[in-house]
């Protein structure tokens, strides 16, 4: 077999031989063996050698006028002028040489081959560029393709693509010569040729667009002459997407030149006027696809639109900024007319039931019509024509199984532009537009037929309140959607977290705006109101009492928590930004109740279009809307939790006046829901006290409000079991274990935020408890009034008692447990406890806490035995348990001050309870038994001594004629005991009328000694002991109509002595002087002279009724024998 360089040898003689069949031969084999060693390094290396010689022979071969050389010869060159090897050992001369020939060749001959070695040349530019104009003639005249072969074209088409790409300036600046041609067969019946050059024009896109004016003026007459009419025609002939595909190229290459030919634009604004409505959605996706044409002639950037509007540069704008800088130039060139056309079909398939691919499409074109705009998107008359249409379109339609991704890319690109005001801090618009640019391209989800996603970049920048109504609006569209019934609840979900994401990012853009010094007053004033008037907007307009769609209550709670901790405190508690308190829907026609209760409680409303700071308005929607929201049980654990660190989040930022706004809408709007909404306020309350250990809203200053309001709180479980309705279902569900574990929650949080309250007030003022004090004065005040609701219900309706099951058991806890607490040993100011116990408790604490039992006693569900067993058996298990912290209660007591605080606040109630015990059950019987008992033994053992005289055996008569003769006769029995060591140790009494039967009956029993057995008169005259007499004070009490008659044991030299008196001590009658004689009958007939009485007793009007501190009386000398037997003659 001859060698590769035998055969070259061969084939160039061949070749040379000039005849015909040599030639065919010889160009044959040549084609044969470049084929071969085309991947041979070393054969194509001999190749290039050797071709150089046979050149010259095959350039002039392809001209030779037997078609069947010329083709072969054609053929063989452009392999050569292909393979970069070959080409690269070409000299200059020769590949001018080829280039000339190769052009006409095309020019002069039918030769198809020559079009294609055009096609795939692989020479320099600098050899192309030489003979330019001679190759785009033929590459036009292919173009024109007169024979009509489409292998012609298509290779003249990639020509034109190849030169493009090597001469891109020359091809531009000639682009009027050679793009008529193959524009012209977008229209094209032949689909092959419609294909090719579209497929040409997307590929030389970037060259020829925006296009040259001489290209527009090219097209604008072909337009006119050929094309509008062939669009016509193709549309008649059914060819609506092939029609709508060229149109957009069309409009495309008019560019700018199509605002200047309105005539022309107009007429051919018809085509797709006909195609949009189309019911075929192909058709449809076409014309959406062709309508970014009309954006790509009518939307120049604004740097593009100033580098080439020349007046604008005389008029020294040199650059565009910011839209607002914008905002007259875009009017003047007819922008927004311009914006206005392409937006119309856009809205109107948005807001259309088209076919998801259809509504696809259309959002990819309006995300174009973003990108093109360029920082011109934010200006705020763009924002209102291009991006409010469709993103209201889009958020009103709502998201369902097919769009929800369409309503996720709204969201997302919205929260884009919203977010931008915070991205934009410290960092330059380079950075924002490239960081934004990643994050707002449409990418990853293929679109619906052959259509695929584009990366749009959009340019958003930071925007100022200006523009918060807007994003305010769209904010609302959103919660309006998850307000619908019709919404299927995953949908619903889906809406109101975009709203809130997206109400997120406005409060975040409002923040920083406000922080910026420029701007003023006003500005942040109407800013507020924006805010607001949205928030009362929503509320109303959801119907948050009646719709009970709790998705929708969630996200405003969230919404409301999201402005306060959003914005500073420093504005919404401002005293300087005062709001009109608005919120009609919320005030309400309040029952008597409610009135009276408002007036025992001192509680001041908010009245309408009242002044308030924006935190209270603010909190005031976020607790009406808790209160009245309902939700099942894992919402509402999350709602409670939210509403807790909402809470503790306003006292730790605001000042706790803020808290009576809470208190007044709380009372102001009772139900039973609510104590859920009460349980979470005062945990939050709590754990403030017990984090920040901050003191301030338990101040006792007159108009501390913060430390009312604690006070009002706490009584609010109370105000709410007395003010519940009858309708209610109250009734119906309080017996429910689920119900009884609610109320038992209740007390435990009540008893937790009192016992913190009531330390922190301790330590805060280590002399007495005022906050106990006025908590239970407020709590008795509440109790005296509703006791008589409660009698007035239960005589209209006796089955009313059994509503009040849960108050009773509520009410109970709690009293009980505030008697327990006022027993708790006192901090002093040091920080270290008393052990005295006595010691720790103060005589109003002590009226305080035993008021507020009594009160609590009297309440007609306690006092009746007869009423149902559900409510008997509650009463007597809380009548048992009051009694036993009673016990334990008055086991403390050991000053006689409050000892007799003690008998005075408890007689009465104390009376009641014994005279019905033998209907109560055996445990209340035995803890009465108890509470009896140990009020006698502290009345004994009061330190100092109660003296037990005539006077307050009067204040204890009704007592002791009820338990000296009880059917009971463990009362009776220590009554009759108590009666013995106390008033019957005495020598005189003054007995009351109501108890002469009963001490008659058991002294002439002998269980009872009246008075003290006394010696004889003859050995008390012999006696040389005197025993001394009694002296008596009388102190004013906390009532006004009494005063308390105290009987002090002393000794004649009391004066003078401050030692412990002793009873030894003698006195001698002959030691009286006769003054002292006449000072001793004098008192003695003035006592007699008082109601008949004798001496030895003082009465009422004989005794001193100065208050304060002990007067002693002046002692008296023994009576003689005749005036003790008359007076016991007397009395019995």
């Amino acid at each position: 077999m001859a060698s590769f360089s035998d055969q070259l040898q061969e084939i160039k003689s061949l070749i040379s031989l000039n005849t015909k069949s040599h030639k065919s031969f010889a160009y044959s084999s040549l084609l044969h063996l470049q084929e071969q060693c085309s991947s041979d390094t070393c054969s194509i290396q001999t190749l290039a050698q050797e071709s150089q010689s046979v050149l010259s022979q095959i350039i002039v071969d392809i001209s030779d006028d037997d078609e069947e050389i010329a083709a072969q010869a054609l053929k063989c060159l452009g392999f050569m002028i292909y393979h970069p090897i070959l080409v690269a050992s070409i000299p200059v001369e020769d590949a001018n040489l080829i280039v000339r020939s190769l052009a006409e060749l095309i020019v002069t001959t039918k030769m198809k081959v020559s079009v294609w070695c055009i096609s795939i040349q692989q020479f320099s530019a600098s050899f192309l560029a030489t003979d330019f104009h001679c190759l785009l003639r033929a590459i036009v005249h292919a173009l024109d393709n007169p024979i009509g072969s489409l292998s012609t074209t298509y290779e003249a088409i990639q020509a034109v693509m190849k030169l493009v790409t090597e001469l891109s300036e020359k091809m531009i600046n000639t682009s009027n010569i050679w793009l008529p041609p193959i524009y012209r067969r977008l229209l094209s019946v032949d689909k092959r040729e419609r294909d090719m050059s579209e497929r040409c024009l997307l590929k030389i896109k970037s060259a020829v667009l925006p296009p040259l004016l001489t290209i527009s003026k090219a097209l604008v007459v072909d337009m006119k002459q050929k094309l509008l009419p062939r669009m016509k025609e193709t549309l008649n002939l059914g060819m609506k997407v092939q029609t709508m595909q060229a149109w957009g190229w069309f409009i495309r290459l008019l560019g700018s030149h199509a605002i200047q030919k309105r005539h022309l634009v107009n007429e051919m604004l018809k085509i797709p006027e006909l195609t949009f409505s189309d019911h075929d959605p192909q058709v449809q996706i076409a014309s959406l696809v062709a309508w970014e044409g009309l954006i790509d002639a009518l939307i120049q950037s604004p740097l593009q639109a100033c580098e080439t509007d020349h007046t604008a540069q005389e008029n020294g704008v040199q650059e565009l900024g910011t839209s607002k800088r914008n905002n007259f130039e875009i009017k003047t060139n007819g922008f927004l007319k311009s914006v206005k056309l392409i937006m119309t079909p856009l809205t109107g398939i948005m807001l259309s039931k088209c076919d998801i691919s259809v509504r696809s499409s259309c959002l990819n074109t309006w995300c174009y019509l973003l990108h093109k705009l360029d920082i011109s998107v934010n200006d705020p008359l763009v924002v209102e024509t291009v991006l409010a249409p469709i993103l209201e379109a889009v958020f009103r339609t709502g998201p369902d199984s097919k769009s929800t991704w369409l309503w996720n890319l709204c969201v997302d690109l919205f929260d884009d532009f919203v977010s931008a005001k915070c991205r934009a801090v410290d960092c330059d618009l380079n950075y924002q537009v490239s960081d934004i640019s990643a994050r707002t391209s449409i990418h990853g989800l293929p679109m619906p037929g052959k259509c695929s996603w584009k990366h749009y970049p959009i340019k958003w920048l930071s925007w100022d309140l200006s523009q918060l109504d807007f994003h305010i609006k769209m904010v609302c569209t959103l919660i309006n959607q998850g307000s619908k019934f019709a919404v299927l609840p995953e949908n619903r979900i889906l809406a109101c977290e975009a709203a809130l994401r997206i109400f997120r990012s406005v409060l975040k853009g409002v923040q920083i705006e406000m922080k910026s010094p420029s701007i003023d007053y006003n500005q942040i004033l109407l800013c507020l109101n924006t805010i607001l008037r949205f928030m009362k907007k929503i509320s109303e307009d959801v119907g948050l009492t009646d719709t009970g769609i709790m998705e929708l209550h969630y996200t405003y709670l969230q919404a409301l928590e999201a402005v306060i901790k959003e914005l500073e405190p420093s504005i919404l508690g401002s005293p300087l930004y005062k709001v009109a308190y608005d919120i009609k829907y919320i005030d309400r026609v309040p029952s008597v109740y409610d009135i009276n209760l408002a007036e025992v409680l001192g509680i001041r409303s908010i009245g309408h279009m009242d002044m308030v700071s924006p935190v209270v308005y603010l909190t005031t929607l976020y607790v009406y809307t808790a209160v009245h929201s309902t939700f099942d049980a894992p919402k509402m654990e999350f709602v409670l939790l939210g509403v807790q660190k909402y809470f503790e989040f306003l006292m730790s930022s605001y000042p706790p006046e803020n808290l009576n706004a809470i208190i007044v809408l709380l009372y102001e709007h009772m139900g039973f829901s609510s104590l859920n909404i009460w349980v979470a306020i005062a945990q939050g309350l709590e754990n403030y006290l017990k984090d920040v250990k901050d003191l301030s809203p338990l101040k006792t200053e007159l108009n501390s409000t913060g430390y009312f309001a604690v006070c009002h709180l706490l009584s609010y479980p109370f105000s709410l079991c007395f003010c519940l309705p009858k309708e209610s279902n109250f009734t119906k569900i309080i017996g429910s274990s689920q119900r009884k574990l609610e109320l038992e929650h209740v007390t435990e949080v009540w008893k937790s935020l009192y016992g913190c309250v009531n330390s922190a007030s301790q330590f805060a003022s280590s002399t007495t408890n005022i906050f106990s004090e006025d908590l239970c004065s407020m709590l008795a005040r509440c109790l005296d009034e509703n006791n008589s609701k409660l009698d007035r219900d239960t005589e209209l309706d006796p089955s009313n008692k059994k509503r009040y099951l849960g108050l009773l058991s509520l009410c109970g806890d709690i009293m009980i447990y505030i008697l327990e607490q006022s027993l708790t040993l006192k901090v002093n100011s040091k920080g270290t406890k008393n052990t005295d116990d006595h010691c720790s408790m103060s005589s109003s604490g002590i009226n305080s806490s035993l008021g507020l039992i009594v009160r609590f006693m009297r309440m007609p569900t306690l006092m009746e035995t007869d009423a149902a067993i559900s409510l008997a058996v509650t009463s007597r298990f809380l009548s048992c348990r009051v009694f036993t912290a009673l016990v334990k209660f008055v086991c403390r007591l050991h000053l006689k001050q409050n000892i007799l605080s003690y008998i005075e606040i408890i007689s009465s109630s104390l009376l009641q309870w014994l005279s019905h015990v033998e209907k109560r059950d055996e445990s209340t019987i035995h803890q009465l038994e108890l509470l009896w008992n140990e009020t006698l033994d502290c009345l004994r053992m009061s330190q100092p001594p109660i003296i037990f005289n005539s006077s307050f055996l009067k204040l204890q008569a009704p007592l002791l004629e009820k338990t000296l003769d009880h059917p009971n006769p463990s009362i009776s029995d220590s009554t009759i005991a108590f009666w013995n060591s106390t008033y019957g140790e005495q020598m005189q009494l003054d007995y009351p009328q109501s108890l002469c039967h009963v001490l008659d009956k058991l002294s002439r029993s002998g269980r009872i000694n009246l008075y003290k057995r006394t010696f004889s008169f003859l050995q008390k005259c012999n006696s040389r002991e005197v025993v001394a007499p009694q002296r008596y004070e009388v102190t004013a009490t906390k009532n006004r109509s009494s005063k308390r008659v105290e009987l002090v044991e002393a000794t004649v030299n009391d004066s003078g002595d401050k030692d412990k008196p002793s009873p030894s001590l003698k006195r001698k009658r002959q030691e009286l002087t006769e003054n002292q004689k006449e000072v001793r009958r004098a008192q003695q007939g003035r006592e007699r002279d008082s109601n008949g009485h004798g001496p030895g007793v003082r009465t009422y009007t004989g005794v001193d009724f100065s208050q304060g501190n002990e007067e002693s009386q002046d002692s008296q000398e023994f009576q003689n024998t005749e005036s003790i037997l008359e007076k016991l003659r007397r009395n019995y």
